[in-house]
């Protein structure tokens, strides 16, 4: 009965408007990805010097005393508010509590930096930071300009990279890493596991082509008699494609390798 199911699959794919929001890349492994996972260095915070100003404003994306900016200095005199150095390390990813002595217990904001080179990109291509998680509130910066900002220590997210912000040697990478508990968060003030910090999941630079697709979904028509489609041996299957922004789109190319599934048919908006 496999195989007859299998040669009277019916599939109709249907594609859906781009979100005007920015959504969730899904399906990373089978992109074309860069890693940043491995040795970052760290700057612990736990003031926030480097985020606020002593009015307590976040403080302007050039602010030289800025932890999200390199510390430039000119003159062997001038005074540098902070710095990443080479022997404060830690490991992305995972949680920094059990990297360190100093972590164990610690609640507050860390500063993640990293550096990459990046080869140009090509005209029909887009670039995304993606984060598979971070415990629990991040703000990101590259190259001295703010990408935005993630709550939530669980899920991932990521930031479309302008094409002007990335070059090609010594891109400079920060994540501002916050894990202290509110009442209104999660954790909450009082809860009952461990509240870890940090880069907890994998970080990668995802490289797609100008027009791709966002999200997919395939299931069986909910609409089919399936005692019917049971006697007739002839199952309908909807796949759902949401792209990123407005195309037209003519032949879809639909494959599910474990069913032996190979086809191609009409695309509908």
């Amino acid at each position: 009965m496999k195989k007859d199911l299998l040669n009277f699959l019916i599939i109709f794919i249907t594609v859906l408007p781009a979100k005007a929001q920015e959504d969730l890349l899904i399906n990373i492994d089978n992109r074309n990805s860069i890693s940043l996972n491995g040795t970052w260095n760290y700057i612990v915070d736990p003031y926030e010097t480097g985020f606020y100003n002593y009015r307590y404003r976040e403080r302007n994306e050039n602010d030289p005393e800025a932890y999200w900016n390199r510390p430039v200095v000119k003159e062997r005199t001038d005074r540098v508010e902070h710095g990443y150095e080479a022997h404060y390390t830690i490991d992305v990813r995972g949680a920094w509590n059990s990297q360190d002595d100093i972590f164990k217990y610690y609640e507050g904001t860390v500063w993640y930096q990293h550096e990459f080179d990046f080869n140009p990109i090509k005209d029909d291509q887009m670039v995304y930071l993606y984060f598979g998680a971070v415990n629990y509130e991040a703000h990101v910066y590259l190259n001295g300009r703010k990408l935005g900002s993630h709550k939530g220590g669980f899920t991932p997210f990521n930031f479309q990279i302008p094409r002007d912000l990335l070059k090609d040697k010594n891109n400079f990478l920060v994540v501002k890493v916050d894990n202290k508990r509110h009442p209104q968060e999660i954790p909450t003030v009082n809860t009952d596991w461990w509240n870890f910090g940090g880069i907890t999941r994998d970080v990668e630079l995802v490289i797609v082509p100008q027009t791709f697709i966002r999200q997919y979904a395939i299931h069986l028509d909910e609409n089919q008699d399936i005692a019917r489609s049971k006697r007739t041996k002839r199952f309908d299957v909807e796949a759902k494609i949401n792209l990123n922004k407005k195309a037209t789109v003519t032949r879809v190319a639909i494959v599910i390798p474990e069913l032996k599934v190979k086809d191609k048919t009409n695309g509908t908006e």
